[in-house]
């Protein structure tokens, strides 16, 4: 909501009906929302349903990269890596959840989202020691010139009527986290889910082939279910998916 008012990002939460600032025990991720039973507690106003399903959503996020990731003795690198997970999970939300409201990508989470992976990768870099070509800069670099080059292709050859530039950017970073070779089981991913969503919408919302649906919450959610299998069943993702 911030973001599409141009509103600074700091400060404290406030009821956006009444403006009265909202005290801290009403604001305690889903406990308050429960609580409160989904209203202000000042104006009575509903509480939209974006909020517990935002705190939900990055809650079961932040805990399987706890899950996935974390491993009992791990180094140093392993702790910058899950702060570099989380870091990324929350700005992906975000992302997908402002394209599903307003069918438009913040840039500001864009470069924000291009920066925490291209200074983790660089850092990777000169800790680790190894060549460009196998390191996670080098294949970083190449999955997302591969996969915002083909969304910027998509965007050309359509005029913009199959996505967006916002897309295009969005893909360069997600093709960029997963790297090669997950791009293309993250693409697989994206656009089936994507598909299945486009159908479940004429069905039952009465859309049409030429209606938009935002594509961002469908690279969001390809991007991090590949992250999390290309770690947990690194062969099983090799063996099935990668040819």
């Amino acid at each position: 909501y911030r973001l599409r008012d141009a509103e600074t990002l700091l400060g404290r939460s406030f009821c956006r009906q009444c403006k009265h600032q909202i005290r801290w025990y009403d604001n305690i991720p889903l406990l308050s929302f429960v609580l409160l039973r989904g209203q202000c507690r000042d104006c009575e106003t509903k509480i939209s349903w974006q909020y517990p399903a935002v705190e939900f959503i990055t809650g079961v996020l932040f805990a399987l990269v706890g899950l996935i990731f974390f491993v009992s003795g791990g180094d140093a690198r392993m702790w910058w890596e899950i702060a570099w997970l989380v870091s990324i999970a929350s700005c992906f939300v975000v992302i997908a959840i402002y394209d599903l409201r307003y069918m438009e990508i913040p840039l500001s989470l864009l470069v924000v989202s291009a920066v925490l992976a291209y200074g983790f990768f660089v850092a990777d870099f000169l800790f680790v020691s190894e060549p460009f070509l196998a390191s996670r800069l080098g294949l970083g670099l190449y999955g997302g010139v591969v996969v915002g080059g083909l969304f910027f292709a998509l965007v050309f050859a359509s005029r913009e009527t199959w996505m967006g530039w916002g897309d295009v950017w969005l893909g360069f970073v997600a093709g960029s986290i997963v790297s090669l070779p997950y791009v293309l089981p993250m693409l697989t991913v994206a656009f089936s889910l994507g598909a299945l969503a486009g159908l479940i919408a004429m069905v039952y919302q009465k859309k049409n082939m030429k209606s938009q649906i935002p594509f961002a919450p469908f690279l969001v959610s390809g991007t991090i279910i590949i992250l999390f299998l290309a770690k947990a069943f690194p062969l099983w993702l090799y063996f099935f998916i990668i040819p």
